[in-house]
């Protein structure tokens, strides 16, 4: 049962160590997390592996003994001596079997909790990766109508500016017009005035007839 047991657990070691694409691995390890039937498997391998812990013990005390024997024999005959060696192979063999079931059973169960710490890094280093996405996307969208809002002000100062200088034309013409009606009533009072004096000169000369 311990072999059997050993295997199995050198068995689930490679499957985890073995690079299976990462969809995998999560579904795989996410149910071996939330599953009630491994819930149900994972109690009822905790109390095999308190059994099998009393059971390398007992093989220990076994080796034990079976040393303080072979080493208390005086004069051992071939019989005795075979049948010490055989009680200690079994005795080492047993110790040796439990002793490793227990080992890889701590070690796999430390290689399946950091295996899925680092699938729950990877997802959220996905979450990270699709938010900076989405950011990266958002920040281009805001780039660009910054471009547009100041594209935007720069034609509206461009108009802004065109039409100051129209105002200003306007302002030169009106300037333009009101000295030109001056100079133009000035040469009509000029004009009045010289018609006057021609007016008063024929006059002059008439009445001199």
């Amino acid at each position: 049962m311990v072999f059997t047991l050993l295997m199995t657990e050198m068995i689930t070691f490679i499957f985890l160590i073995l690079p299976l694409p990462f969809k995998w691995r999560r579904g795989m390890l996410n149910f071996m997390a939330t599953s009630k039937i491994m819930g149900h498997v994972q109690y009822s391998m905790k109390i095999v592996f308190i059994f099998v812990f009393i059971l390398f013990l007992d093989s220990l005390k076994r080796v034990m003994r079976v040393e303080e024997k072979y080493e208390n024999v005086h004069n051992p005959t071939a019989h005795t001596t075979s049948t010490l060696a055989a009680s200690r192979f079994y005795a080492q063999r047993n110790m040796y079997l439990t002793g490793f079931t227990l080992f890889l059973s701590l070690i796999l169960n430390r290689t399946f909790v950091l295996i899925l710490d680092l699938l729950k890094s990877e997802e959220r280093m996905e979450v990270i990766k699709k938010q900076a996405a989405q950011q990266s996307k958002e920040y281009e969208r805001v780039s660009e109508s910054e471009k547009k809002l100041q594209k935007e002000l720069k034609d509206l100062n461009d108009i802004v500016s065109s039409h100051s200088s129209v105002a200003k034309d306007l302002e030169n013409l009106k300037k333009q017009a009101a000295q030109q009606q001056k100079e133009y009533l000035r040469m009509a009072d000029e004009n009045n005035a010289m018609e006057m004096k021609l007016m008063g000169g024929k006059s002059e000369s008439r009445k001199d007839i």
